[in-house]
């Protein structure tokens, strides 16, 4: 851990301090014998013979700063040399691609099933109009006896509430049990569509409604293909209301 520029000033301060209040206490060959103060040198003052040594002025006090100094000193080199900082990296985004390219003949039949389905749904739903939002059973049943059978793909989801937009759309896997069976909806109207019958020149299609025990209805939809699109043109057989 290394200390930050302020802490290394006061800690050089104290050092200072700290061997000033020393030097009174250093042994007698330290200090000067005429005076008994510290030995002070003056500028220049160089043994001629010698020429190199310094006279006794090298006291304990400035070898303490120097060591701090040295201290310090390897301290500030230590934390300029540590790594900086780097940044890293954002992950890769990716993307999942749709298991059905458009443009293949998977992709167009999966669009006419949606359109049928979508239809089929807005011709029962307007059979009870006004509510907030429909249930709808994310799987197309199989039979008359309402077995469920292969769930919608997130495409065909996500196609059929666009073409029932704005109405609200909210996908569920069965109606719940209720202790009352005949209980009213709880926010708005079960809704179901069958599997899609292909017929000569058009499709047929079952759907239901439930609110409730005296609010049901069940038909199967006759859809064609007018305009490009598929369209409820009418009902087969008879229309069961509860």
């Amino acid at each position: 851990m290394t200390k930050s520029d302020d802490e290394f000033g006061d800690l050089l301060r104290e050092t200072f301090v700290s061997k000033e209040n020393q030097v009174d206490r250093l042994p007698e060959a330290i200090k000067d014998p005429k005076t008994d103060h510290r030995a002070t040198a003056t500028a220049g003052s160089r043994d001629a013979a010698g020429g190199g040594s310094r006279n006794r002025r090298f006291t304990p006090v400035l070898a303490g700063a120097a060591a701090v100094v040295i201290v310090l000193g390897g301290a500030f080199v230590v934390r300029q040399n540590l790594p900086q900082p780097t940044t890293l990296p954002a992950p890769a985004v990716t993307t999942t691609q749709p298991s059905v390219r458009p443009g293949t003949a998977q992709a167009l039949v999966l669009s006419e099933d949606i359109r049928i389905w979508a239809a089929a749904l807005k011709g029962i739903i307007e059979r009870e109009p006004g509510a907030p939002a429909y249930y709808v059973t994310d799987a197309a049943q199989e039979n008359e006896n309402g077995a469920r059978g292969k769930p919608f793909t997130d495409l065909e989801k996500t196609g059929i509430a666009s073409l029932l937009a704005p109405q609200k759309v909210e996908w569920i896997a069965k109606r719940p049990v209720l202790a009352d069976p005949c209980a009213p909806d709880a926010g708005g109207p079960y809704v179901n569509v069958g599997k899609i019958v292909d017929r000569a020149g058009h499709v047929e299609i079952d759907a239901g409604i439930w609110r409730g025990c005296l609010a049901g209805r069940w038909l199967t939809f006759r859809l064609d293909q007018k305009a490009g699109d598929w369209k409820v043109t009418g009902t087969i057989g008879p229309e069961a209301i509860s």
